[in-house]
């Protein structure tokens, strides 16, 4: 196994995370003509469909929240997310780019063969799950996007949730151009989504790869410790590393995981409240799927990594670090220290990012809805 092979794994993935990069921080300086397009685009239509969401609910809302309204939320609170994330992406922009440069030396810097052959096997496993969630995200939002557009079309003037300035209602095919409008926002809304999301998630992936790579060559050398010093070394340098790394990439999605629960949580109401007023409507069905997929991502993550890093923490408790001299002993019991603290992901420093989260923020919005769609049913009963 050599180095040159860990160095093609991240060539591989290189040129898909370069564009996802550059959407998520909206960098247009050094890519091609089309990716410079594509770059500006996603955030301009984001900012002009929010205007157009925001007027159209403005003038569509008259005391009574209807299931047009509320697809015109899903897309408010959808242009939210993505112009906050890109404006704290592109904030931390400095710390991703060295958090990329640190990714990319694990790919290319071992102190052995055995460690490298065990980072090869995890850098292969997690590489391939990534590449396989970029496949599987791109045909999810290709559906999603589809589906969303076709059912507008078909229930016509009910399905427009956005309004232009300066264009009447009566001007001639108003309702198609609407279509046709909320169609490209819509395409480059969910590109931005899905390249920000999808960048997010490899730097969870590699994170996880480093967990299991320690993980893996701790349990096969930890009874010989106090045979090889070099042993403890490279145990305590890549444990800094990895810790130095979660909290680097804490860094950086630490406000981007809380735009993600706060537009999530209306985001879930907006698509509960569609789901069940329109219970045998499919795009109501893919919507919900599709908000909380994206809501799901980062706590999986954020769930995963405290339990790698658990785990790790336990192996490193496990060595025979009791054989070593005085002096190692001192070093690993200030390793041992470290790990006593919990490594996780937080949400601007406050929130935890976990599966419990999750669960509370689903609920929470299905509460939401339940109350909103009785009170709109208690309303439309008394008149």
């Amino acid at each position: 196994m050599s180095v040159q092979s860990n160095s093609e794994i991240f060539n591989k993935l290189k040129l898909t995370l370069k564009i996802g990069i550059s959407i998520a921080i909206f960098n247009v300086t050094t890519e091609s003509h089309w990716k410079r397009i594509l770059i500006k685009s996603s955030l301009i239509s984001a900012i002009l469909c929010l205007i157009s969401t925001i007027l159209h609910i403005a003038n569509a809302f008259q005391g009574k929240f209807t299931s047009n309204l509320a697809l015109s939320f899903i897309l408010f609170f959808g242009c939210i997310q993505i112009i906050s994330k890109t404006f704290f992406m592109r904030y931390n922009r400095n710390n991703l780019l060295e958090l990329l440069d640190k990714v990319q030396s694990l790919h290319n810097n071992f102190e052995n063969k055995e460690l490298n052959s065990i980072a090869e096997k995890n850098l292969t496993k997690f590489g391939n799950i990534w590449k396989t969630c970029f496949k599987l995200g791109k045909v999810l939002v290709t559906i999603g996007v589809c589906s969303f557009s076709i059912a507008n079309s078909v229930i016509g003037d009910s399905g427009v949730v956005i309004q232009l300035p300066f264009i009447p209602n009566n001007f001639p095919y108003y309702t198609q151009i609407m279509l046709l409008i909320q169609f490209i926002f819509l395409i480059f809304g969910a590109i931005s989504i899905f390249y920000t999301d999808i960048t997010i998630a490899f730097f969870g992936f590699e994170i996880m790869a480093m967990s299991d790579i320690l993980y893996d060559y701790i349990s096969e050398n930890k009874d010989r410790i106090q045979e090889d010093p070099d042993l403890l070394k490279i145990f305590i340098i890549r444990y800094c590393q990895i810790v130095d790394n979660i909290k680097r990439f804490n860094n950086i999605v630490s406000l981007t995981n809380l735009v993600q629960f706060v537009t999530s949580a209306f985001l879930s109401f907006a698509t509960f409240f569609f789901l069940r007023s329109n219970p045998r409507n499919p795009v109501a069905y893919s919507s919900a799927l599709m908000t909380l997929f994206q809501l799901f991502i980062p706590c999986v993550f954020g769930e995963f990594i405290k339990i790698k890093m658990e785990r790790l923490s336990t192996t490193l408790y496990l060595t025979n670090w009791p054989d070593l001299n005085l002096k190692d002993q001192k070093c690993f019991l200030l390793v041992l220290g470290m790990t006593q603290r919990e490594y996780g992901l937080k949400a601007a420093g406050m929130y935890d990012v976990n599966i419990y989260t999750f669960i509370k923020i689903v609920k929470m919005a299905a509460s939401w809805c339940t109350f909103i769609f009785t009170l709109e049913t208690t309303m439309g009963k008394d008149n």
